[in-house]
C-alpha cells in the first residue's frame, strides 16, 4: 500500500506542515478537507499529534485530484504484498479478499458519517447478507491496514495430522492422547513393514491391521466391549494411503529395474547454442516389409541428431536373415557425419541403443571417448536412456512419412494396420537402391518440415543454418587417427562381491554396492593400453568409472583399512533402508496370529488332526494311539447316547407325554 506523510502531503498541495497535520487528523475523525474525503492510515513506529498518533494519506484510495498532484497512475497503484496470516497464500483466500473488497468499494467511495455512506451500507447488507457490524469492522481494517486485512484467516495447523488412527476409533476408544499415539505408532510400523518387507497389498494390509488394532486396543485396556471393538477398529483406504510410499522399498529391493524406470526423475534440456555441441545417436527398426529376390530384408536406421537444431543424418542398413548391425556399421555411419562439412566431430555426444532386440545392445557402445581440445574427454550418454526423447520423436515423425510406402506394417506384424486381418502386406519390391533413395528423401522431408515447440515454427535445416551464421561454426572434420580415438572395447561381466573382475584385475566403485551379486553389467575398456579403470553401464544406464583396486602385501595395514571402508559403505546403504522397517515382522506371522477360528463350534479338542511322531519308541506311539482311539470312542459313545436320549424325549413329547 502506497501512502505519504504530512510533510509530503504539504509539499504536494502547497500548504504548511502544521496545516497538513491538522487536515490529516481531521480526516481521521471523518471530516473533509477542501471538499475532499481524505483516506488516512496510522503510521506505525511514529509518535505525535492528538493521542500520540501520526497520520498519513493513502494515495491508492485518495480522490483523483489529490493523486494527480502526486503524479500517481489511477489504474495501477503500487501496493506491496502483505501477509497477515501464518499459512501460505492460496487462490481461494485471494478470491474471498477480492469479493469483500468489491463489496466494500461503494462504501469506501462515500464520505464517513454521511447519508450516502449509510445508503451504501444498506445496499451492501442487502446484497451480501452480512451484518452491518461485520462490514463496519472490515471498513475499519481496510482503513488501518489496507486491502490485505480482508484476507480470511486460516488454520495454523493446516496440513498437519490431527487424527491418530481414524476419527471413529479416536472418538470411541476412550484412551488418552498419549496412549492413542502409542497404538497408532505401533500399528503404523507393522503396516509399513508388511508392505516394505513383503510387498503386501493394501487390502490385505488393511485386513491384518484391523486385527492388530484390536489386539493393541485390548492390550492398553480399553473400556470398549469386545463385541463393539471390531466395528470400532475398522480401517479405510484413507488411513492406508500414506503407507503406499513404503512399497518403494520393496520395489527397490525386489525389482530394481522397475524402480529405476518409474521412480527416478528425468530432466529436460534446452537446445544447444552452437552446432555439434551435442550429437545424439540411436538405432531404430524401420517398420516395413522389404523383399529382395527370394528372401525378406530387414531395415535398420542409424540416426544422428544435432541437438542445437534437431537436424538429423540417417544411415540405412539392410540386413538379410541371420545378420545384425555390427560395431563397424556404427563406425561407418558416424564417419559419414564427422566427414560432413556441416557436421564434424561433436564437442559432446549422447548415445543409447535403447532397443529391444538382442543384437542391438552392442551397437553404439564402442563410441565412448573423444579426445578433443587439450585431450578433454567426454563420455557417451551422460544421462539416462529416457532422456533421448528428441531422436525418438524424430523416428516417430519419419514413420508418419514412410507409412505411405509399400510394405508398411503398422507397428505389429501380427496385427497389421495397412491390410485386413488374415491378409499379407504387399512388400516393398522397388529394389534396395530405390529404398535408399526413399529413406534419404524421408530425411530431407523431416529436415525441411517446420516444427513448433523449441524450433518456434522453423525447420531443422533453417535452424542449423541460423546457428551456423550466428556462431560462425566451422566443422571439426577429423583425420583417420583422430576418428579412431572415438572407439572403445566392449565386454560383459558379472558383479561379484561389489567388484568387477577382468584379466586378473579387480575394479571397484561405490555404485557397485547397489547391484545384486552375479548381476551382469556392460563394461567399456579404453583402447589405449591402460588397466586402471573401466566404464560401467547397466540396463542402458551409465553408472560411471570403476577404478582398479590396489594389491597389498600380507600384513599391510592399508589393505585392512580399505577393506573396512568398503564393508562400511555397503552396510551403510542397507542400514539407510531399515529406518522405517521392522525386520522381525513377517506377513505370515501376522496372518497366523489373526486366524479367528480353526474349525466349526465343536467340543474339544479344537484341532482334530495331529502329528504322527515316529521318531521315538514305537511301543509308546502304539499306546498313545490306543489312548487317543479310546478317547475318541468314549466321545462317540457319549454323543450317540445324547442323540438317542434326545430323540426318545422328542417321541414321547410328540405322543402326548410320558406313559
Amino acid at each position: 500500500m502506497k501512502h505519504c506523510n504530512a510533510a509530503q502531503f504539504a509539499s504536494a498541495v502547497g500548504i504548511s506542515l502544521r496545516v497538513a497535520r491538522k487536515a490529516l487528523s481531521r480526516a481521521a475523525q471523518g471530516k473533509t478537507w477542501r471538499g475532499h474525503t481524505l483516506p488516512v492510515v496510522e503510521l506505525e513506529a511514529q509518535r505525535g499529534g492528538d493521542g500520540g498518533k501520526v497520520w498519513g494519506l493513502r494515495l491508492d484510495a485518495a480522490p483523483t485530484a489529490i493523486r494527480d498532484l502526486f503524479n500517481i497512475d489511477t489504474t495501477a497503484v503500487e501496493q506491496p504484498f502483505e501477509r497477515p496470516f501464518k499459512c501460505p497464500f492460496n487462490t481461494a483466500a485471494y478470491d474471498t479478499q477480492t469479493e469483500r473488497m468489491a463489496l466494500l468499494q461503494p462504501i469506501l467511495d462515500t464520505a464517513p458519517r454521511s447519508e450516502a455512506r449509510e445508503a451504501a451500507y444498506v445496499a451492501a447488507v442487502a446484497k451480501s447478507g452480512k451484518p452491518k457490524k461485520t462490514l463496519m469492522n472490515w471498513i475499519a481494517a481496510v482503513n488501518k491496514s489496507g486491502p490485505a486485512a480482508l484476507l480470511p484467516s486460516q488454520r495454523a495447523d493446516k496440513g498437519q495430522k490431527r487424527v491418530f488412527v481414524t476419527r471413529k476409533w479416536d472418538a470411541g476408544i476412550g484412551l488418552s492422547d498419549a496412549a492413542k499415539q502409542a497404538v497408532a505408532d505401533d500399528l503404523g510400523r507393522k503396516a509399513r513393514s508388511m508392505i516394505a518387507n513383503d510387498g503386501t497389498s493394501i487390502r490385505e494390509t488393511i485386513r491384518q491391521s484391523e486385527f492388530e488394532l484390536q489386539k493393541l486396543s485390548r492390550k492398553v485396556e480399553t473400556s470398549v466391549p469386545l463385541g463393539k471393538l471390531a466395528a470400532l477398529c475398522k480401517l479405510n483406504a484413507k488411513w492406508a494411503k500414506p503407507l503406499e510410499q513404503y512399497r518403494l522399498v520393496h520395489i527397490h529391493d525386489k525389482d530394481h529395474k522397475r524402480w529405476q524406470d518409474q521412480n527416478v526423475s528425468r530432466i529436460r534440456r534446452h537446445l544447444h547454442a552452437s552446432p555439434m555441441a551435442l550429437l545424439m545417436g540411436d538405432v531404430h527398426y524401420m517398420d516395413i516389409l522389404v523383399e529382395q529376390g527370394a528372401e525378406p530384408v530387414r531395415v535398420r536406421l542409424i540416426g544422428w541428431m544435432d541437438m542445437s537444431s534437431l537436424f538429423t543424418w540417417i544411415t540405412p542398413v539392410f540386413l538379410s536373415k541371420g545378420k545384425g548391425i555390427r560395431q563397424e556399421d556404427v563406425a561407418q555411419s558416424l564417419a559419414q557425419v564427422t566427414m560432413c562439412p556441416h557436421g564434424g566431430i561433436p564437442e559432446e555426444y549422447y548415445l543409447d541403443n535403447g532397443s529391444e532386440y538382442a543384437e542391438l545392445p552392442r551397437l553404439t557402445s564402442r563410441l565412448t571417448v573423444l579426445a578433443e581440445r587439450d585431450f578433454k574427454t567426454t563420455l557417451a550418454k551422460p544421462y539416462s536412456a529416457q532422456s533421448k526423447g528428441d531422436i525418438e520423436n524424430h523416428f516417430h515423425i519419419l514413420q508418419g512419412i514412410y507409412q505411405s510406402l509399400d510394405g508398411y506394417i503398422g507397428g505389429d506384424r501380427t496385427n497389421k494396420k495397412s491390410v485386413s486381418k488374415g491378409k499379407v502386406v504387399k512388400p516393398y519390391r522397388h529394389g534396395l537402391a530405390q529404398l535408399e533413395a526413399d529413406i534419404h528423401a524421408m530425411t530431407a522431408i523431416y529436415n525441411d518440415r517446420p516444427q513448433s515447440g523449441r524450433l518456434n515454427g522453423i525447420s531443422p535445416l533453417q535452424a542449423l543454418e541460423a546457428k551456423i551464421r550466428e556462431t560462425s561454426f566451422v566443422a571439426r572434420v577429423p583425420d583417420e587417427d583422430s576418428f579412431d580415438l572415438i572407439f572403445s572395447k566392449q565386454d560383459t561381466r558379472m558383479v561379484r562381491q561389489g567388484c568387477i573382475n577382468r584379466d586378473g584385475e579387480q575394479y571397484k566403485a561405490d555404485f557397485l554396492d547397489d547391484i545384486l551379486n552375479r548381476d551382469k553389467v556392460e563394461i567399456l575398456i579404453p583402447l589405449r593400453s591402460r588397466r586402471d579403470r573401466v566404464f560401467v553401464r547397466r540396463r542402458g544406464i551409465d553408472l560411471g568409472w570403476a577404478n582398479a583396486l590396489p594389491k597389498f602385501d600380507q600384513g599391510d595395514r592399508d589393505g585392512a583399512r580399505l577393506q573396512s571402508a568398503m564393508e562400511s559403505r555397503a552396510v551403510a546403504k542397507i542400514n539407510a533402508l531399515r529406518v522405517d522397517v521392522d525386520p522381525e515382522i513377517s506377513t505370515f506371522d501376522i496372518q497366523k496370529s489373526n486366524v479367528r477360528k480353526v474349525a466349526p463350534d465343536t467340543p474339544a479338542p479344537e484341532n482334530w488332526t495331529y502329528a504322527i511322531d515316529k521318531t521315538g519308541d514305537d511301543t509308546a506311539a502304539v499306546e498313545l494311539d490306543k489312548k487317543r482311539a479310546a478317547t475318541n470312542r468314549a466321545y462317540e459313545d457319549q454323543r450317540w447316547a445324547s442323540i438317542i436320549a434326545k430323540r426318545t424325549a422328542e417321541k414321547r413329547k410328540a405322543s402326548g407325554g410320558d406313559h
